[in-house]
């Protein structure tokens, strides 16, 4: 009987072609970047189902999406097609990999002892763009990639439900969270790229220039919203308040007296949701964080940094 001597061996027996079909039942950012690890032949699998295969979409965005004119240049038919299959594919990896590849870039161009991003990636990352300028890239690049993918205010619900791999990651990074608003980041890019930039405002809080992203409450509490929509197949209720909190930043200045209106825009994102046992319990995880809040000393920023943040 044969006997195999290591986990490797196996990939010596079974055909390329079969051990990039296995790797293809993966998730992309193992084939991406930990199965390449194992030999040299899973390394050749991986990068082949990684530049034809399942995965090959989402490379293709990875590596065309990120342009230098993406203001002028309007997207390719070709483009936008493949563009298109990697969100129909996995939206929530989409979206993931573009944060990665953002923390990445950051954390290349870090410098000094508090690892203070320098003005190279300051250009790459919004430059002059978002003060009415050119020569950022990331953004504006970002910005057109959504808009090609969801081009109309309807694609809310599926973006919402998208971004929850974004929240999974950013919890995962523990406090601090390296870019604390990315996915209200992601839906500012996309609502001023449609032109519907009412949804997402700037919030002035103290001085001028000390200002903050944030979604039109109002938004949150309409029972209609496609916030709420996406939001049902969210898993962990926890991650669902966290997110609306982010979305919303003036939520971590209200006092204790006001902390109700969090239990208002819990029962009104879930109100239409067709699973009614998860809909009480999000709402009930809500009220439970709320009352434990009015429990303690201190106002929001004691729920959002204590309560809420260990779960």
């Amino acid at each position: 009987m044969l006997r195999i001597q290591s986990k490797t061996c196996i990939t010596g027996i079974l055909p390329p072609e079969l051990v990039e079909r296995c790797l293809e039942f993966l998730p992309f950012e193992e084939v991406h970047t930990n199965v390449k690890q194992v030999s040299k032949v899973v390394r050749s699998a991986a990068r082949r189902s990684l530049t034809r295969g399942r995965w090959r979409p989402i490379k293709y965005v990875l590596e065309n999406a990120i342009v230098t004119d993406a203001l002028e240049r309007p997207a390719t038919a070709a483009e936008t097609a493949q563009f298109r299959e990697a969100w129909a594919l996995d939206p929530g990896q989409v979206l993931l990999e573009l944060v990665v590849l953002w923390n990445n870039k950051r954390e290349s161009h870090a410098e000094g002892p508090n690892g203070i991003a320098s003005a190279t990636f300051w250009i790459w990352d919004r430059g002059a763009w978002d003060r009415g300028g050119v020569g950022a890239v990331f953004r504006p690049s970002v910005a057109r990639f959504l808009a090609l993918v969801e081009p109309s205010i309807d694609g809310l619900g599926r973006l919402t439900m998208a971004l929850e791999r974004v929240e999974r990651y950013l919890i995962k990074k523990g406090p601090g969270r390296f870019e604390t608003v990315m996915s209200l980041k992601f839906l500012s890019l996309w609502t001023e790229r449609l032109g519907e930039s009412a949804l997402v405002t700037r919030w002035v809080h103290g001085h001028p220039g000390d200002e903050a992203l944030e979604m039109n409450l109002d938004e949150l509490l309409n029972p209609e919203s496609l916030v709420g929509s996406g939001l049902e197949f969210w898993a962990e209720p926890s991650d669902m308040v966290t997110f609306i909190i982010w979305l919303s930043p003036q939520v971590r200045c209200w006092h204790r007296d006001e902390l109700h209106r969090l239990n208002d825009i819990a029962r009104a994102l879930s109100r239409n949701w067709q699973d009614r046992q998860k809909a009480d319990a999000s709402v009930a995880y809500v009220e439970s964080k709320v009352q434990q809040c009015h429990t303690a000393s201190g106002i929001l920023h004691h729920l959002v940094t204590t309560v809420f943040a260990h779960r």
